[in-house]
């Protein structure tokens, strides 16, 4: 739960000596969350903060760090940092969790709340428990889209087990889903090299904004295994945006019907992909521990 005297941060808050934070986590995607409506941040360059505080042996330890910011457009905007300090435009898991502190913050938010991201205004709605509902907006061809990587027949993934990728990709296809994703459809998931794959593809040229790696195997229409690679943190236990992707990419081969469970590491995530285009994903979101960090924060 988050702490009753959160609105009193601000006044305990110095530049150099603590900071209030909150960890967060849904489906095992796990958060450093800063409301900095209740406390400014410690330093401007916030791309440093996030890699001192998702470190995982000399900082809290996260995939990324979230800021509550205000909004003229929405009634909270959410922004989101790798464990690398790269900028991502959005999360699924992470604005579930941005929404589960809030609605801790304040219950008196409803059952709806409009959150501003990189990607566009996003809606969030509770579900039940420790279930939240993101509308996730429409998926895009990635921009400029490597056409070679939406036949599944790119060089790099070559058969016969040679090259990066290996024996074993039966689709490939390059999508947006409010991040970039390379969804890999496979035969063997567990015995995929992500830690291999995932950094290789992360980095190739035909990304230059580099883009995630989402590898899925399909079991039947309405359920899929999937790990993923994301770009700017590593393998993680859950990927929102990368569910979405791999929903998109299994119902354009004909395998999976347009609501699923995609299950990954950490948790299981259901997709729906409407008739009007728009996905949706329900998983949890659940508050871990609120703590205060004291360490010098030097530009």
């Amino acid at each position: 739960m988050v702490p009753q005297d959160a609105s009193n941060h601000r006044s305990k808050t110095s530049r150099s000596s603590s900071l209030h934070f909150f960890k967060l986590q849904g489906a095992g995607n796990d958060f450093v969350l800063l409301d900095t409506l209740q406390q400014p941040l410690p330093i401007e360059d916030t791309a440093a903060l996030a890699r001192r505080l998702c470190d995982r042996r000399f900082g809290v330890g996260a995939d990324g760090l979230l800021l509550v910011e205000p909004s003229e457009r929405a009634d909270y905007r959410m922004r989101i940092f790798n464990a690398d300090g790269s900028e991502a435009s959005m999360c699924g898991n992470g604005i579930r969790c941005c929404a589960r502190y809030l609605w801790e913050l304040d219950p008196a938010h409803g059952d709806c709340l409009t959150i501003e991201t990189g990607a566009g205004l996003r809606r969030v709605y509770r579900a039940g428990g420790d279930l939240l509902t993101v509308e996730m907006g429409r998926p895009h061809p990635l921009t400029p889209s490597p056409t070679a990587w939406e036949k599944g027949n790119y060089s790099p993934l070559p058969r016969r087990g040679r090259g990066v990728g290996g024996e074993g990709i039966l689709h490939s296809l390059a999508i947006d889903t409010g991040a970039p994703h390379l969804v890999l459809i496979a035969r063997d998931l567990e015995n995929f090299p992500l830690e291999t794959v995932g950094p290789a593809l992360e980095h190739h040229p035909d990304f230059p904004d580099r883009v995630n790696v989402s590898v899925a195997q399909v079991e039947r229409p309405d359920y899929a295994r999937a790990r993923v690679w994301e770009r700017g943190v590593g393998a993680t236990l859950a990927c929102g945006t990368g569910a979405c992707a791999i929903l998109v990419a299994g119902v354009s081969q004909g395998l999976m019907a347009r609501r699923a469970t995609i299950q990954m590491p950490g948790g299981a995530l259901q997709v729906e992909w409407h008739a009007d285009d728009t996905l949706w994903v329900t998983g949890d979101a659940v508050v871990v521990f609120a703590g205060v960090w004291r360490a010098g924060f030097e530009d």
